[in-house]
């Protein structure tokens, strides 16, 4: 009997030294993203590219006064630091390129049942309160 709560306390003990799980080092959609990017060609071989959106850029943004003060309007766009939302998507920032009036944005969005993959590129106006999507043309004004 004392041999085998030996082995349980000893098969206990493994457990809690685990192989390092690399999967448990994603960053998790709540907390900051600490992944990295492909480096641009300017940066260094050493240097992380960021995933961190620059504070200029986060914030929430609609087409106009009214739509600001409609949280459902379809307009509605609010960039965080790490997630993207949309009317009817959102999700985790994995790439961040960003100038000092520019953004683009790639982002793993969860929407209508489906998940996919897409990239956004934004303009910011001197001031900071209108955003334009540089695909689409769309001007959304800071709420």
């Amino acid at each position: 009997m004392r041999l085998s709560t030996i082995a349980l306390v000893a098969l206990l003990a493994a457990g809690c030294a685990a192989p390092h799980d690399d999967a448990a080092d994603a960053p998790s959609t709540d907390s900051p993203a600490t992944a990295t990017s492909t480096p641009d060609a300017a940066s260094s071989d050493s240097e992380p590219a960021r995933t961190t959106v620059p504070a200029q850029f986060q914030g929430e943004y609609a087409t106009d006064t009214r739509a600001c003060n409609s949280p459902a309007h379809e307009s509605r766009l609010t960039i965080g630091a790490w997630r993207i939302k949309f009317h009817e998507s959102s999700g985790a920032i994995v790439a961040v390129e960003s100038g000092r009036n520019a953004l683009t944005i790639t982002a793993e969005l969860t929407g209508e049942g489906k998940t996919r993959e897409a990239t956004y590129r934004f303009n910011l106006s001197d001031d900071g309160q209108i955003l334009t999507d540089r695909d689409s043309g769309m001007k959304r004004q800071r709420c």
